[in-house]
């Protein structure tokens, strides 16, 4: 983490697909910003929880496990607003322990 709510890995993969405006698969991810296939499965099982990336399954033809291709599904915007959000509650929860230990020691 770099401290935004996102991974410096996380970032790779959102600055990519928005520059790519269309579909992408995990293996178009971990080739094109070389990362490993685990890190790019966690950070898209992440954005799908957030709400900024969904994926279709494509049947590959023969057998074999489909195919996900991810898009995204929010703009940059939606996105930073977001952390912004998280931000934020994340600061009202230190300042809340802040007072309680203020207390503590009042």
């Amino acid at each position: 983490m770099i401290g935004l709510g996102i991974s410096e890995k996380g970032i790779k993969i959102l600055k990519y697909m928005f520059e790519k405006n269309d579909v992408v698969t995990s293996k178009e991810l971990e080739i094109n910003l070389e990362l490993r296939q685990p890190e790019v499965s966690v950070i898209l099982r992440d954005f799908c929880n957030r709400g900024w990336v969904d994926y279709e399954k494509v049947k590959k033809p023969g057998k074999g496990r489909p195919l996900h291709k991810y898009y995204l599904k929010v703009s940059k915007d939606d996105i930073v607003n977001q952390l912004k959000k998280e931000f934020e509650n994340e600061i009202k929860r230190l300042h809340k322990k802040m007072r309680e230990i203020e207390k503590i020691f009042a």
